[in-house]
């Protein structure tokens, strides 16, 4: 069924009518980790879970909406699109970033965490918040949190991540 999915095309056009991707999650608790994709855009998903996971721009200070779906590692410099090299920022943010002299990296911490560095050699991390419905334990941890899930980051977060994460 692979073989016949990959070579399914639209007869007018020749344009493939099926699409493949990998979504990586963790052993036991089911989060996402990683997923495929060679765009330069983000998919449609992808922003959406960027929206629920960040919730405001990952700009430390900054608590605007989020505009632009950014790559941590630009994508002109092969970096991929991606939930781990992509965060949500506010549009002043997302082009302050890159003028000369700023850099970001992703550093390993147990929530998605990026690290960015002015031109002045100031260093400043943004540790993306626990998921919605959730709280951090004193371990360091993220549990589900007893409330009812109520607005559309909620609702969002539910269909992306595709399980409840709310319990009551």
């Amino acid at each position: 069924w692979a073989r016949k999915a990959v070579l399914d095309q639209e007869p007018e056009t020749g344009e493939l009518t099926t699409w493949l991707r990998r979504l990586y999650t963790a052993p036991g608790t089911g989060d996402l980790l990683a997923m495929d994709s060679k765009a330069r855009l983000f998919p449609t998903a992808l922003r959406r879970y960027l929206q629920v996971r960040d919730d405001t721009c990952r700009t430390p200070y900054c608590d605007a909406p989020i505009r632009h779906h950014d790559h941590i590692i630009p994508w002109h410099q092969h970096g991929p699109t991606t939930s781990t090299n992509g965060q949500g920022l506010c549009e002043a943010c997302n082009h302050t970033k890159e003028t000369p002299g700023w850099t970001t990296h992703t550093v390993p911490r147990p929530r998605h965490t990026v690290q960015l560095r002015s031109p002045t050699g100031h260093t400043y991390h943004s540790t993306a918040p626990p998921p919605p419905g959730t709280v951090p334990d004193h371990s360091g941890r993220t549990r589900v949190a007893a409330a009812s899930a109520t607005g559309p980051a909620r609702a969002a977060a539910v269909e992306v991540v595709g399980r409840a994460v709310m319990a009551g």
